[in-house]
Protein backbone atom coordinates (compact mmCIF):
# COMPACT_ATOMS: atom_id res chain seq x y z
CA UNK A 1 0.00 0.00 0.00
CA UNK A 2 2.84 2.54 0.67
CA UNK A 3 4.61 1.64 -2.25
CA UNK A 4 1.31 2.59 -4.42
CA UNK A 5 0.66 5.76 -2.43
CA UNK A 6 4.24 6.61 -3.06
CA UNK A 7 4.14 6.06 -7.02
CA UNK A 8 0.71 8.10 -6.80
CA UNK A 9 2.23 11.31 -4.98
CA UNK A 10 5.37 10.87 -7.57
CA UNK A 11 2.83 11.17 -10.27
CA UNK A 12 1.20 14.15 -9.25
CA UNK A 13 4.21 16.19 -8.65
CA UNK A 14 5.61 14.76 -12.35
CA UNK A 15 2.75 15.54 -14.02
CA UNK A 16 1.71 19.07 -12.55
CA UNK A 17 1.55 21.31 -15.50
CA UNK A 18 2.11 25.07 -14.88
CA UNK A 19 -0.62 26.25 -17.18
CA UNK A 20 -0.36 29.79 -16.61
CA UNK A 21 3.61 28.88 -18.32
CA UNK A 22 1.70 26.91 -20.51
CA UNK A 23 -0.45 29.24 -22.41
CA UNK A 24 1.58 31.45 -22.50
CA UNK A 25 4.08 29.78 -24.59
CA UNK A 26 1.80 28.71 -26.46
CA UNK A 27 0.67 32.22 -27.58
CA UNK A 28 3.78 33.67 -27.27
CA UNK A 29 5.81 31.47 -29.84
CA UNK A 30 3.17 30.23 -31.78
CA UNK A 31 0.19 30.77 -34.18
CA UNK A 32 -3.15 31.09 -32.63
CA UNK A 33 -4.38 28.15 -34.74
CA UNK A 34 -1.53 25.52 -33.60
CA UNK A 35 -1.52 27.60 -30.01
CA UNK A 36 -4.77 26.60 -29.03
CA UNK A 37 -3.73 22.39 -29.46
CA UNK A 38 -1.21 23.20 -26.78
CA UNK A 39 1.40 21.62 -28.20
CA UNK A 40 3.51 22.57 -25.57
CA UNK A 41 3.71 21.40 -21.92
CA UNK A 42 5.49 23.45 -19.04
CA UNK A 43 6.01 21.84 -15.94
CA UNK A 44 6.47 23.27 -12.27
CA UNK A 45 9.26 26.41 -12.03
CA UNK A 46 10.03 28.23 -15.01
CA UNK A 47 11.41 31.44 -16.29
CA UNK A 48 10.29 32.50 -20.02
CA UNK A 49 12.59 35.37 -20.18
CA UNK A 50 11.93 35.93 -23.90
CA UNK A 51 9.63 35.33 -26.48
CA UNK A 52 11.27 36.96 -29.92
CA UNK A 53 12.04 33.28 -31.11
CA UNK A 54 9.25 31.03 -32.69
CA UNK A 55 8.80 27.39 -32.43
CA UNK A 56 8.06 24.83 -35.32
CA UNK A 57 6.37 21.73 -34.93
CA UNK A 58 8.00 18.83 -37.12
CA UNK A 59 4.72 17.04 -38.37
CA UNK A 60 1.01 17.65 -37.57
CA UNK A 61 0.25 19.81 -34.69
CA UNK A 62 -1.44 17.80 -31.36
CA UNK A 63 -1.33 17.95 -27.68
CA UNK A 64 1.85 17.60 -25.36
CA UNK A 65 4.30 17.22 -28.01
CA UNK A 66 6.69 19.02 -26.50
CA UNK A 67 7.27 18.41 -22.57
CA UNK A 68 9.28 20.97 -20.56
CA UNK A 69 10.15 20.46 -16.85
CA UNK A 70 9.10 17.10 -15.80
CA UNK A 71 10.68 16.11 -12.87
CA UNK A 72 10.30 13.83 -9.68
CA UNK A 73 10.67 14.49 -6.05
CA UNK A 74 14.01 12.74 -5.75
CA UNK A 75 15.79 14.82 -8.67
CA UNK A 76 15.26 18.11 -10.05
CA UNK A 77 11.80 18.85 -8.14
CA UNK A 78 13.52 21.80 -6.91
CA UNK A 79 14.72 23.36 -10.24
CA UNK A 80 13.86 25.65 -12.50
CA UNK A 81 13.71 25.88 -16.02
CA UNK A 82 14.64 28.97 -18.08
CA UNK A 83 13.74 29.29 -21.89
CA UNK A 84 15.23 32.12 -24.10
CA UNK A 85 14.72 32.09 -27.42
CA UNK A 86 15.36 34.54 -29.37
CA UNK A 87 15.72 32.41 -32.78
CA UNK A 88 13.94 28.90 -34.00
CA UNK A 89 13.58 25.96 -32.00
CA UNK A 90 12.21 23.07 -34.54
CA UNK A 91 10.66 20.31 -32.39
CA UNK A 92 9.44 16.64 -33.31
CA UNK A 93 6.99 14.40 -31.62
CA UNK A 94 7.01 13.00 -28.11
CA UNK A 95 10.18 15.59 -26.84
CA UNK A 96 11.10 16.00 -23.72
CA UNK A 97 12.92 18.58 -21.95
CA UNK A 98 13.27 18.08 -18.26
CA UNK A 99 12.67 20.60 -14.91
CA UNK A 100 16.31 22.58 -14.32
CA UNK A 101 16.69 23.19 -18.52
CA UNK A 102 18.55 26.25 -19.77
CA UNK A 103 17.70 26.99 -23.36
CA UNK A 104 19.11 29.53 -24.77
CA UNK A 105 19.09 30.62 -28.99
CA UNK A 106 20.07 33.46 -30.27
CA UNK A 107 18.83 35.80 -32.68
CA UNK A 108 20.26 33.76 -35.89
CA UNK A 109 20.54 30.39 -34.45
CA UNK A 110 18.36 27.49 -34.63
CA UNK A 111 17.86 24.36 -32.12
CA UNK A 112 16.27 21.11 -34.40
CA UNK A 113 15.08 18.39 -31.59
CA UNK A 114 13.58 15.45 -33.44
CA UNK A 115 11.03 13.05 -32.37
CA UNK A 116 11.27 11.02 -29.25
CA UNK A 117 14.44 12.67 -27.62
CA UNK A 118 14.52 12.92 -23.83
CA UNK A 119 16.91 15.45 -21.90
CA UNK A 120 17.86 14.64 -18.42
CA UNK A 121 17.57 17.15 -15.60
CA UNK A 122 19.69 20.25 -15.37
CA UNK A 123 20.92 20.39 -18.37
CA UNK A 124 22.06 23.94 -20.93
CA UNK A 125 22.03 23.77 -24.38
CA UNK A 126 22.96 27.39 -25.68
CA UNK A 127 23.49 27.81 -29.32
CA UNK A 128 24.50 30.56 -31.74
CA UNK A 129 24.62 28.56 -34.69
CA UNK A 130 23.00 25.49 -35.23
CA UNK A 131 22.57 21.96 -32.91
CA UNK A 132 20.72 19.41 -34.60
CA UNK A 133 19.55 16.11 -32.18
CA UNK A 134 18.64 13.16 -34.20
CA UNK A 135 15.98 11.02 -33.28
CA UNK A 136 15.69 8.85 -30.36
CA UNK A 137 18.61 10.50 -28.50
CA UNK A 138 18.40 10.18 -24.91
CA UNK A 139 20.33 12.83 -22.68
CA UNK A 140 21.22 12.29 -18.69
CA UNK A 141 21.59 14.78 -16.56
CA UNK A 142 24.16 18.05 -16.05
CA UNK A 143 25.42 17.65 -19.48
CA UNK A 144 25.92 21.22 -21.67
CA UNK A 145 25.65 21.48 -25.38
CA UNK A 146 26.92 24.20 -26.54
CA UNK A 147 27.90 25.44 -30.95
CA UNK A 148 30.40 28.61 -29.52
CA UNK A 149 32.75 28.92 -27.87
CA UNK A 150 32.00 32.58 -27.09
CA UNK A 151 35.26 34.37 -27.09
CA UNK A 152 37.28 34.71 -30.34
CA UNK A 153 41.19 34.16 -30.06
CA UNK A 154 44.41 35.28 -32.31
CA UNK A 155 47.39 33.47 -33.59
CA UNK A 156 50.04 35.17 -32.71
CA UNK A 157 52.30 33.45 -35.14
CA UNK A 158 49.44 34.64 -38.36
CA UNK A 159 47.65 37.28 -36.43
CA UNK A 160 44.56 34.45 -37.61
CA UNK A 161 41.11 34.55 -35.69
CA UNK A 162 38.81 31.75 -36.74
CA UNK A 163 35.23 31.83 -36.57
CA UNK A 164 34.38 31.04 -32.79
CA UNK A 165 30.55 28.95 -33.33
CA UNK A 166 30.21 25.93 -35.38
CA UNK A 167 27.13 23.50 -36.43
CA UNK A 168 26.69 20.67 -33.79
CA UNK A 169 25.49 17.57 -34.86
CA UNK A 170 24.06 14.66 -32.60
CA UNK A 171 22.71 11.32 -34.83
CA UNK A 172 19.90 8.93 -33.81
CA UNK A 173 19.38 6.75 -31.22
CA UNK A 174 22.51 8.52 -29.81
CA UNK A 175 23.20 7.72 -25.68
CA UNK A 176 25.03 10.80 -23.94
CA UNK A 177 25.54 10.12 -20.24
CA UNK A 178 25.50 13.17 -17.66
CA UNK A 179 27.96 15.36 -16.56
CA UNK A 180 29.14 15.72 -20.14
CA UNK A 181 29.98 18.65 -22.46
CA UNK A 182 29.05 18.53 -26.06
CA UNK A 183 31.32 21.58 -27.88
CA UNK A 184 31.22 23.12 -30.70
CA UNK A 185 31.93 21.14 -33.92
CA UNK A 186 30.62 18.33 -32.48
CA UNK A 187 29.69 15.45 -35.14
CA UNK A 188 28.26 11.85 -33.63
CA UNK A 189 27.03 8.98 -35.85
CA UNK A 190 23.98 6.71 -35.70
CA UNK A 191 23.75 4.66 -32.22
CA UNK A 192 27.03 6.71 -30.32
CA UNK A 193 27.38 6.16 -26.69
CA UNK A 194 29.25 9.01 -25.06
CA UNK A 195 30.15 7.50 -21.89
CA UNK A 196 29.58 9.80 -18.69
CA UNK A 197 30.91 11.49 -16.52
CA UNK A 198 33.19 14.12 -17.50
CA UNK A 199 33.48 13.30 -21.09
CA UNK A 200 34.62 15.77 -23.67
CA UNK A 201 33.18 16.02 -27.24
CA UNK A 202 34.37 18.87 -29.64
CA UNK A 203 34.59 17.44 -33.09
CA UNK A 204 33.72 15.05 -36.22
CA UNK A 205 33.57 11.64 -35.74
CA UNK A 206 31.37 10.61 -38.65
CA UNK A 207 34.47 9.52 -40.17
CA UNK A 208 36.62 8.30 -37.21
CA UNK A 209 33.98 5.88 -35.39
CA UNK A 210 31.89 3.31 -37.01
CA UNK A 211 27.73 3.51 -36.01
CA UNK A 212 27.49 1.99 -32.55
CA UNK A 213 30.28 2.71 -30.83
CA UNK A 214 31.32 4.15 -27.14
CA UNK A 215 33.87 6.94 -26.84
CA UNK A 216 34.61 8.39 -23.60
CA UNK A 217 37.24 10.79 -21.89
CA UNK A 218 38.43 14.24 -22.34
CA UNK A 219 38.77 15.10 -25.62
CA UNK A 220 37.10 11.83 -26.20
CA UNK A 221 38.00 8.56 -27.65
CA UNK A 222 36.88 5.30 -28.76
CA UNK A 223 36.66 2.65 -26.23
CA UNK A 224 34.50 0.04 -28.19
CA UNK A 225 32.63 -1.09 -30.78
CA UNK A 226 29.36 -2.84 -32.00
CA UNK A 227 27.40 -1.93 -28.17
CA UNK A 228 23.65 -0.49 -28.88
CA UNK A 229 21.55 1.16 -26.40
CA UNK A 230 18.10 -0.46 -25.88
CA UNK A 231 15.74 2.45 -25.53
CA UNK A 232 12.74 0.68 -25.28
CA UNK A 233 10.16 0.72 -22.48
CA UNK A 234 8.66 -3.00 -23.07
CA UNK A 235 12.29 -4.27 -23.72
CA UNK A 236 13.67 -2.70 -20.19
CA UNK A 237 10.94 -4.25 -18.32
CA UNK A 238 11.30 -7.67 -20.15
CA UNK A 239 14.94 -7.82 -19.23
CA UNK A 240 14.31 -6.07 -15.42
CA UNK A 241 11.66 -9.48 -14.98
CA UNK A 242 14.37 -12.19 -16.58
CA UNK A 243 17.32 -10.67 -14.29
CA UNK A 244 15.20 -10.34 -11.01
CA UNK A 245 13.81 -14.22 -11.56
CA UNK A 246 17.05 -15.53 -12.36
CA UNK A 247 20.71 -16.04 -11.35
CA UNK A 248 21.42 -14.95 -14.99
CA UNK A 249 24.11 -12.29 -15.37
CA UNK A 250 23.78 -12.40 -19.31
CA UNK A 251 20.65 -12.47 -21.93
CA UNK A 252 20.78 -13.67 -25.36
CA UNK A 253 18.68 -11.97 -28.08
CA UNK A 254 17.51 -14.61 -30.68
CA UNK A 255 19.21 -14.29 -33.79
CA UNK A 256 15.80 -13.89 -35.44
CA UNK A 257 14.74 -10.73 -33.52
CA UNK A 258 14.66 -7.45 -35.50
CA UNK A 259 17.13 -5.45 -33.22
CA UNK A 260 15.14 -2.35 -34.62
CA UNK A 261 12.01 -3.29 -32.79
CA UNK A 262 13.62 -4.07 -29.40
CA UNK A 263 15.91 -1.32 -29.21
CA UNK A 264 13.97 1.48 -30.64
CA UNK A 265 11.22 3.18 -28.43
CA UNK A 266 7.49 2.20 -28.24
Amino acid sequence: MKYIISRFLNLIHKNKINWFCTIYANLMFLPFKEARKLPILIYGKCTIYNICGKIKFIGPIRYGMLRIGITDPVRSFHSQSFINIKGELHVGNNVVLRRGINLEIDKSANVIIEDDVYIGDNNTIISKNRIHIGKATRVGNNTTFMDTDFHYMVNLANNIVKKCTTDVFIGKNNWIGGNCIIKKGTKTPVGTIVAGPFTMVGKDYINLIPEYSIIGGSPAKLIAEGFRRINNCQTEIQLSKHFSDSNNTTYMFSSSVDLNKVCLPN
